[in-house]
């Protein structure tokens, strides 16, 4: 990937982002949070679903399209949002 590219996508809006570090976890982008329970998010991202599986999951901060999760994370899932006709 180029560093162009690399840019742009650092940026995209509309793009799910997640990152983990041990039990803690960001997900960016965050225009809606479609299912949430202690063992499972699910989180729309504009044109594209995050799932995020496992158990003990607290919301620590949910602001500015940003929300920080603490738990044990098993799964990661991307899906794309159906298209409109």
């Amino acid at each position: 990937m180029s560093i162009k590219e690399e840019l742009a996508f650092d940026f995209a809006v509309n793009l799910p982002r997640i990152m983990v570090a041990g039990k803690t976890a960001v997900l960016d982008n965050v225009k809606q949070v479609m299912l949430l329970t202690d063992s499972q998010i699910v989180i729309y991202n504009g044109n594209r679903y995050t799932s995020v599986s496992g158990h003990d999951f607290v919301i620590t901060q949910l602001k500015d399209e940003r929300m920080m999760v603490r738990g044990e994370f098993e799964e990661i899932k991307f899906f794309e949002a159906p298209q409109k006709d």
